[in-house]
């Protein structure tokens, strides 16, 4: 029993070191997975490794996408990545910190304000019930948001120009689709 609880206890630290970088609350989820896009009546299955951030977890592509992680002007921690086949459609995650006062609902408004992307009203907006705005170039910005611990909040988002809309407009909110936040 105690070598199957030291396998299980190894295997849990193999799968969680994998695909991004470690955080002290590691994600038991496994380091590797499949995502599954239907572009233009075509099934694609896509290789996809699992990126740990501060306080949670997402499956990327392994292909086709460069990462970026940086701080806004207004403190935000922010972990971008950009497709390598158009540098105009990025996925991102923004960890917004313990902010007194701070809701999901401040959150999303701080968000859209920032964005420059008109929304038609910020009724829903979290984990599996996105939100979808377009600017004047008829481009498209989609977003979740999701609480975190102890007051933090994150904001998933996707953005695409109008002319990707059916690649990207299919697989970014389905690559959103795999954030988790962990405790």
């Amino acid at each position: 029993m105690k070598r199957l609880m030291s396998i299980c206890a190894l295997t849990a630290l193999a799968l969680t070191g994998c695909g991004g970088k470690t955080a002290p609350d590691e994600s038991l989820r496994p380091a590797n997975t499949e995502l599954q896009f239907t572009v233009e009546g075509m099934t694609e299955t896509v290789p996809a490794a699992l990126y740990i951030g501060d306080g949670y977890s997402i499956y990327i592509p392994e292909e086709g996408w460069r990462l970026d992680e940086r701080e806004t002007d207004d403190g935000v921690r922010e972990t971008v990545w950009e497709s390598t086949v158009n540098d105009e459609a990025e996925l991102y995650v923004l960890h917004y910190g313990v902010y007194p006062d701070a809701t999901l609902a401040t959150t999303k408004s701080h968000f859209v304000q920032r964005s420059g992307y008109v929304f038609e009203d910020l009724m829903g907006g979290d984990l599996g019930n996105p939100l979808t705005g377009t600017d004047e170039d008829g481009d498209y910005l989609g977003f979740m948001a999701a609480e975190g611990r102890d007051g933090e909040a994150y904001i998933v988002a996707w953005e695409y120009p109008a002319a990707a809309a059916e690649g990207f407009g299919v697989r970014l909110p389905q690559i959103a689709n795999t954030f988790e936040v962990t405790q």
